[in-house]
């Protein structure tokens, strides 16, 4: 089975590994590159603070399976293109299961939200990761060219939780191997590197720009983002028993269409969906406790037949209840 790790045991096991840690700046003064080889991983991680933005070069590979459970955090947002290994990711509240490979780019932000990760033993990750500063954002001013998640930022609002996928194309393969193969070294280098992740930047949010107008997704104002906030309070609170989604729309003062279409929009999953993902959750807690039989699981948190509980589990965890229960 995969070991599970919390951010405090992941720390442990890091300091633990000290002694096998290397830090070096690089030539220049921008850049920092970092290796290691500790007990369940080995990997390198370059570091570059750039003007208005940040950059990471990350290849790591597990020596076990490993699940990740971090702390409730609040960062981003940041991009993430991954050019080798797979790995799984779920925002705990807002998403549900998450593949990321190679061919496909993610948008994320979470604030006050936990993050799950997977990791495969065996498998060699590189990935790219790139943010971009408040002020970089804000200087666009008031807009609605940019994906709607971002919107707020950009309008001098709060940033709110959100995941989003994309789809790597050939033009934006072309800039990733331009990053990692740099011929530049000194203040070149910097200049070149940062006009390589704003080209990159520029290709991720047009996708999804375009995306929205074919999916004819609204476009959200700041006031519609903090409703559909609302809306996921509310399930959040009421997931046993969530209202009928016309009721929720009414309830937050949006209509059905925008309720349905900007909550896939900010939270990347559909209002089932994120009942669905609250309930999971829930009942995992539940199990691991111990002093409720599966049925009474089942029932507390909102599936009236264990059968179709016992199905959602499964798909959504890779076990049965009762196996996991008792620790299979």
């Amino acid at each position: 089975m995969p070991l599970t790790l919390s951010s405090q045991d992941w720390d442990e096991l890091w300091n633990a590994d000290l002694s096998k840690r290397e830090t070096t700046e690089q030539p220049d003064r921008f850049e920092v590159a970092q290796t290691w080889t500790g007990s369940l991983e080995q990997g390198c991680c370059r570091s570059l603070t750039l003007r208005d933005l940040w950059l990471t070069i990350e290849e790591s590979q597990l020596k076990q399976d490993i699940i990740f459970q971090s702390e409730p955090a609040s960062w981003g947002p940041a991009s993430s293109f991954f050019v080798a290994g797979t790995m799984k990711s779920c925002h705990q509240g807002f998403t549900a299961e998450n593949i990321e490979s190679p061919g496909g780019h993610y948008l994320e932000c979470l604030q006050s939200a936990q993050e799950i990760d997977y990791f495969p033993s065996g498998e060699q990750i590189v990935r790219i990761r790139f943010g971009l500063s408040p002020a970089a954002l804000s200087q666009f001013g008031e807009t609605t060219h940019l994906p709607g998640e971002l919107q707020p930022l950009a309008n001098g609002n709060p940033a709110s939780s959100f995941y989003r996928q994309g789809q790597t194309t050939a033009d934006m393969q072309a800039i990733l191997h331009q990053i990692l193969h740099c011929p530049y070294q000194g203040p070149i280098k910097q200049m070149y590197l940062e006009g390589k992740v704003w080209e990159l930047a520029a290709l991720q949010f047009a996708q999804f720009t375009e995306q929205d107008e074919q999916d004819g997704s609204p476009r959200l104002k700041p006031d519609d983002i903090e409703r559909l906030h609302h809306a996921k309070r509310i399930l959040m609170e009421q997931f046993e028993q969530p209202p009928a989604l016309m009721a929720l729309a009414r309830q937050v003062g949006l209509n059905d269409f925008k309720l349905k279409q900007g909550f896939r929009q900010v939270f990347g999953t559909t209002v089932f969906g994120y009942v669905r993902e609250c309930r999971l959750q829930k009942a995992r807690f539940l199990l691991t406790d111990g002093n409720l039989s599966v049925q009474q699981v089942a029932h507390a948190v909102g599936y009236a037949q264990s059968s179709y509980f016992a199905r959602a589990f499964r798909r959504k965890f890779g076990v049965n209840p009762k196996t996991y229960q008792l620790g299979g």
